[in-house]
């Protein structure tokens, strides 16, 4: 499934948390698939938690959420989001911390590589990086 097919199916298995939503995810999801099962991860604790804070009365009030962007950045997952609270953030940066080992491209166990002669960062497996020519990341490969 593409980035653009996964995004239909979590907006309806998730309807809270793209009820709302900023400007950026008109892009879609920017990421490749091997992270989607940590996003659904995260996604799935995000719904419930916000079912509970709208069933006790925080919907339209002092509490809102909205997610900004899900992407890739620097080779490691970025989720951007307007609201919440430090239950969401944590949530959040575990699924961050869990890309830096997770292959972008399958799921596998990975590590940050660079793409050779040029600065582009992935995480990605041994596999992976060899198929499109990275090499395990050391700030000096940036020199």
């Amino acid at each position: 499934m593409d980035a653009t097919e996964q995004y239909e199916k979590w907006k309806t298995q998730f309807p809270l948390c793209f009820e709302t939503h900023g400007c950026c995810m008109e892009f879609g999801i920017q990421c490749g698939s091997g992270w989607f099962p940590l996003l659904e991860r995260l996604l799935a604790k995000i719904e419930a938690h916000l079912a509970e804070k709208y069933a006790a009365g925080f919907r339209d009030t002092e509490y809102s959420f909205r997610i900004d962007q899900i992407k890739e950045k620097f080779g490691t997952l970025r989720f951007y989001v307007g609201g919440g609270d430090d239950q969401i953030f944590q949530w959040i940066l575990d699924a961050e911390t869990e890309s830096e080992a997770t292959c972008e491209l399958t799921g596998a166990p990975g590590t940050l590589h660079c793409r050779k002669g040029a600065f582009w960062l992935r995480t990605l497996s041994p596999e992976k990086a060899l198929e499109y020519n990275y090499e395990p990341y050391q700030p000096s490969n940036l020199i």
